[in-house]
């Protein structure tokens, strides 16, 4: 047939734009939401705020005021964030308030009322002034729901509104459950096991919580009525009755909304979400740009196509990678700026043109600028580059050819780099890097810590031990000698980058990286170890091998990716903030006695809290809280109905199967799945049109993830017939 692009030939001709697919849907699928409009790191919060402060606001404010904060996180992020915020704005500005429901007509504001009712609690009254403002009305529209109700029969009055006139003559209307207003979490199943009322239909549904109604109820006056104000008694002496919110309308069909005590959700807050829901997309693509980078890199080391996919499907999936792919860090924006130069290294290796050098310079000249401590692989690279070159020469001849590339590495430093600063220093009076702020915190922040501590912290701690986030080092790092071995110098940078990030970090007091996911700082050195595990991969996807190798190999890659699916599914702040708030104030010394006590000298005088035990206990790690909590979502999700399944699996800790007995008080506030999709279907349920919007992106990045995926099978495997003919 004429005309058809079979998916083989494609897969052979276009693998990296098929590897850029599925990894680009992948990721942005299992993207994050800010958390109510704020970032998952300082870094990353920042870089939003400078993006936003140079792309939105006119005045520039929050850049002429904060640049100075330019001395501790880099431009690189703010710059990659930019467009996103761009992107985002006009949404921002027409996108549904999430603190209003579509009643007809008129959005009503939820606004926040004192409780009426006879359960006691705070501040519970058993009269409310609706604080309604003087005029002529046609309509009355009043969201409302009640708590400790689900023992009031069908169509009691629970309530009364009373209206006043300016001569003081009144107009009642009841509020009656089932009719008028129903319990808040009438879908709950225990609660409809033993309701007596009805339920109306509802008028929207609480943010965050599907299963929490709000009821409206609404009165036409016919001819219009001159009100005075208005004001709701309750009747009873147990339940409780909520005002959600209240709009009247003048004759002339504009509406005015009650004032409440405060706003659940601002304007403001709106706007700032759906700027902030954009931004940790920009790490989406850098992250798998980066991987199509490791991809070409592997075929640049003279590796066959199926093995680059391989290593490049591993990076991808079976890495941290992954998970911070979602996040507003700014490591894999270093990560894919060093990919990215040595990529290039490797191509002046193979054609011998000098501009390749230059762009590699850039892309270092980036990753500094992104992240300053990467300075420190500027010599390394620059060795690479003379040393790229040395097989089948002598030294004497490899420094002729390369010195002057050597040199051009540096250009984008020498030239770029004064430039900018110089123009900073004019602009806003920037000095990236005060003296007294360099060397207080190289004192602070990296000289104290005794090595041994830092070092198996990085490496083998519980809570962020580099091999228990990644597990399919166990396997590629078997294969660093082989990888030494078969490319001699040229494997310099490979070996280099790992090394100094470890030496590096293992001093840093806060090596852990702050509140993350696993070893935050070792983020860029991951795809450099992977790709020193090509050669034990080609030998374990020959033909021939033992199959339980391959067996093994696949059991740890699976492992590996479950690991970065917990890691993506969960916001890693939820698990920190129940252990910090409600479990280590029942611990000895912060829980430091199961492990971490000798790391709590540093860990108890950090801002985000003492989670020494966190770190180094296994009872506390992240790795087994998030699977603790999966395990209750799951339950939440799968069959919400049975509460009783979802407050076991809550209540089953890991640290309880250790015999250590604290319970945390209210381990449901770790509930919920951190995905951006399901945060704007959590919290705008009552706008089915941006539902819509939403189901319909999910639809197209799952199709195009799912039809490059079948492209990679047929790259991975040519003699195998996936179903590919759905492409």
């Amino acid at each position: 047939m004429t005309g058809r692009v079979r998916p083989a030939r494609w897969a052979t001709a276009h693998p990296a734009l098929a590897l850029f697919l599925f990894t680009v849907t992948l990721y942005a699928l299992t993207a994050g939401a800010s958390r109510n409009s704020f970032g998952y790191s300082a870094d990353g919060t920042f870089a939003f705020e400078m993006a936003k402060s140079a792309v939105v606001d006119p005045g520039h404010a929050y850049l002429r005021d904060q640049n100075r904060n330019f001395s501790r996180w880099g431009v690189g992020l703010p710059l990659a964030m930019a467009p996103f915020v761009a992107f985002s704005e006009p949404i921002a500005q027409a996108a549904p308030q999430r603190d209003r429901i579509p009643l007809g007509e008129h959005n009503v504001l939820l606004v926040n009322f004192h409780p009426l009712g006879g359960a006691p609690q705070s501040k519970v009254t058993a009269e409310l002034d609706l604080g309604l403002a003087p005029g002529v009305y046609d309509q009355l529209l009043l969201l409302s729901h009640t708590g400790l109700s689900a023992h009031l029969q069908q169509g009691t009055e629970v309530a009364r509104l009373i209206l006043t006139d300016p001569q003081g003559r009144t107009t009642e209307r009841p509020l009656r459950v089932g009719i008028e207003t129903a319990e808040w979490a009438y879908d709950r199943a225990d609660v409809r096991a033993v309701i007596q009322h009805e339920r109306p239909p509802p008028a929207g549904k609480h943010i965050g919580d599907s299963r929490a109604n709000y009821y409206a109820s609404r009165w036409a006056f016919d001819p219009p009525i001159e009100l005075a104000g208005a004001r709701v008694e309750y009747l009873l002496d147990s339940g409780n009755l909520y005002v959600d919110g209240i709009a009247i309308r003048t004759p002339d069909g504009a509406w005015l909304d009650g004032p409440g005590v405060g706003r659940v959700w601002s304007e403001r807050q709106n706007r700032e979400f759906f700027r902030r829901l954009a931004a940790p997309f920009a790490n989406v693509l850098i992250s798998a740009f980066g991987v199509v980078l490791l991809f070409q890199i592997v075929r640049r080391l003279g590796y066959a196509q199926r093995i680059g996919l391989v290593v490049a499907l591993t990076y991808a999936l079976g890495t941290m990678v992954w998970p911070y792919a979602k996040f507003d860090f700014a490591e894999p924006l270093v990560a894919s700026s060093l990919l990215a130069s040595v990529w290039m290294v490797l191509l002046f290796r193979d054609t011998g043109l000098r501009r390749y050098v230059l762009l590699a310079g850039g892309a270092l000249l980036f990753a500094v600028m992104t992240k300053y401590v990467t300075i420190v692989i500027v010599p390394f690279l620059a060795a690479y580059v003379i040393a790229s070159h040395k097989p089948g020469r002598s030294w004497a001849q490899t420094w002729r050819q390369t010195r002057l590339p050597a040199l051009l590495l540096l250009v984008p430093f020498i030239v770029v780099l004064p430039v900018v600063l110089l123009a900073a220093g004019l602009l806003f009076d920037v000095r990236l890097l005060y003296e007294r702020e360099l060397i207080a915190g190289i004192q602070r922040g990296w000289l104290e810590l005794p090595f041994a501590l830092g070092f198996s912290g990085l490496i083998t701690s519980w809570g962020k031990g580099l091999l228990w986030y990644n597990p399919i080092l166990f396997v590629t790092l078997l294969g660093v000698p082989w990888f030494v071995r078969r490319h001699g110098w040229g494997a310099l940078i490979f070996v280099a980058i790992p090394i100094v990030y470890v030496l590096l970090y293992s001093k840093k007091q806060v090596w852990y990286g702050g509140n993350a996911w696993g070893p935050r700082y070792l983020v860029p050195m991951l795809p450099f170890l992977i790709v020193m595990g090509a050669p034990l991969l080609t030998w374990l996807t020959e033909r021939g091998r033992p199959l339980v190798f391959k067996l093994v190999l696949g059991a740890v890659l699976l492992v590996s990716v479950g690991v970065q699916v917990m890691g993506t599914s969960k916001d890693f702040g939820v698990y920190l903030d129940i252990f910090s708030q409600q479990v280590a104030g029942l611990l000895p010394e912060n829980g430091a006695v199961y492990g971490g006590l000798d790391y709590q000298p540093w860990s108890s005088i950090q801002p985000e809290g003492d989670f020494a035990a966190v770190l180094y206990a296994p009872q506390f790690s992240p790795l087994l809280a998030h699977a603790w909590l999966l395990r209750a979502d799951a339950a939440n999700l799968l069959v919400p109905d049975h509460i009783e399944l979802v407050e076991d699996a809550l209540r089953r800790t890991p640290w309880s199967r250790f015999g250590i007995d604290a319970p945390p008080r209210s381990p449901e506030n770790g509930l919920g799945l951190d995905f951006w999709s399901m945060k704007l279907f959590e919290s705008f349920q009552a706008y089915p049109m941006l539902a819509v919007w939403v189901g319909a992106t999910l639809l197209v990045l799952q199709f195009v993830s799912l039809g490059a995926w079948a492209v990679l099978v047929r790259g991975l495997w040519p003699r195998l017939r996936p179903a590919v003919r759905l492409i």
